[in-house]
């Protein structure tokens, strides 16, 4: 994987996550209060920061390791 391709995935799984953020908010104001599809959406959502920020580190760690 090159340090752009890890760069892309890193800023897709960003926006997915808060998209993912985005229809949490508005399950929980149409419910009014936080039910179970609330925090489902919302454990979706760290998971896909978690991925995001991993590929991140990866992009910066090729950057790092690029011989000069």
């Amino acid at each position: 994987m090159t340090r752009r391709a890890a760069k892309f995935y890193g800023y897709l799984y960003f926006f997915i996550a808060t998209i993912f953020v985005l229809f949490a908010i508005q399950q929980n104001n149409r419910t009014e209060g936080w039910d179970f599809f609330t925090i489902l959406l919302m454990a979706v959502a760290a998971i896909d920061y978690m991925i995001s920020f991993r590929y991140f580190g990866k992009a910066k760690t090729m950057k790092e390791d690029k011989p000069k």
